[in-house]
């Protein structure tokens, strides 16, 4: 009879202590960051101070809803400054009724998922360039709305004094509550793009005549990403309400909702912190850089310019290649090879052999 042997091999990678590593330093980076972000109001930050760095995790929270969009479903609209006023007119209109803080959050989101709903039953069976045409039609609509509906929205003049909860009175306490809500929407955004419906989401992005084939109802899809994108964006758009204590109808106009755009590509589309930090260079320059430069949206635009040029993935999506590509070097590892085929090994001791007969 023939002897038979089975070659047993353990096969240890190099590359799976280098991830969990490589986790380790980013969590506490984050951990870090945070820390830090807390502690702002303690370190000597003045109100003004306070009040910017609040205005810029606001406008990340409404450019994350625009990157989900975007960076999962392949889907940019030119609309959610519509979906964000639309909010911030319905909190403001709750406040002219005499309503609470609860009250405002009631009729600002129900305001909200209804505006959503519109928008992505008008949009959810376009794409590309349709898609793009069909939430700046709507978002043009809201705008113009905002000016027409004076006896509700104040035209021109907007609606002031729009009066956020007591217990967020103080700067620093609406501040942590802002820092709070940012930390949310991050996470949550960051667990629905790492599940079945986000990896659904980045299969229509790809080819959508393959994922119908395999029976999935795009259309379906499209307007659940939506109302998640737009249920986020109206609770920026109540938190935006609350911080100036004002609104008008420019909140709506296509230049906010191009510079949402704007801070998804420059941080980095499809990132979890692109939104930040493109919400950072924004916000900084319209409001600290006007001040000693007229032109700024001419800074700004060169800005853009220079990151499509040099950092065609944002900010924080070319760093990240920079970080990946300086440690293939160090490694010695080819440029074209995965991690797992270039720094697979077998360690001594751990190839062994064992006879088996029939």
């Amino acid at each position: 009879m023939a002897t038979k042997f089975v070659e047993t091999r353990t096969i240890r990678t190099i590359g799976a202590p280098r991830s969990t590593r490589t986790r380790l330093i980013t969590i506490v980076v984050l951990v870090v960051l945070l820390g830090f972000a807390v502690a702002l109001p303690y370190l000597g930050t003045t109100s003004y101070a306070m009040s910017l760095v609040t205005t810029i995790f606001i406008a990340a929270i409404l450019a994350s809803s625009v990157n989900f969009l975007v960076g999962d479903g392949g889907m940019a609209s030119l609309g959610h400054a519509g979906i964000a006023a639309a909010s911030g007119y319905g909190a403001a209109w709750a406040t002219r009724q005499g309503m609470d803080a609860w009250g405002q959050v009631t009729i600002a989101l129900s305001i909200t998922i209804v505006v959503s709903l519109v928008y992505g039953v008008l949009s959810m069976r376009t794409s590309g360039i349709y898609f793009l045409m069909v939430t700046l039609a709507v978002g043009m609509v809201i705008f113009g709305l905002a000016y027409r509906l004076s006896f509700v929205t104040g035209g021109e003049n907007g609606i002031t004094g729009i009066q956020r909860p007591p217990f967020l009175a103080e700067y620093w306490m609406f501040y942590w509550f802002i820092l709070g809500i940012f930390v949310l929407t991050t996470l949550l955004l960051w667990v629905i793009a790492r599940s079945p419906f986000g990896a659904s989401l980045r299969g229509l992005r790809d080819s959508e005549s393959r994922m119908r084939s395999l029976g999935y109802s795009v259309a379906s899809y499209k307007l659940g990403a939506f109302m998640i994108s737009g249920t986020i964006a109206g609770l920026a758009g109540l938190l935006s309400v609350w911080h100036t204590h004002f609104i008008s109808p420019s909140a709506a106009g296509v230049h906010r909702s191009v510079l949402l755009i704007v801070m998804v590509i420059l941080g980095g589309v499809g990132t979890t912190f692109g939104p930040l930090v493109g919400a950072a260079v924004v916000v900084l320059v319209e409001n600290v850089l006007s001040n000693a430069v007229e032109r700024w949206p001419t800074i700004l635009g060169l800005i853009f310019i220079l990151v499509i040029l040099f950092a065609r993935a944002g900010i924080v999506g070319s760093t990240q290649k920079l970080i990946r590509r300086i440690r293939r070097r160090r490694s010695g590892t080819p440029p074209g090879d995965t991690d797992l085929h270039q720094e697979t090994a077998i360690p001594d001791g751990e190839l062994t052999a064992r006879k088996e007969l029939p």
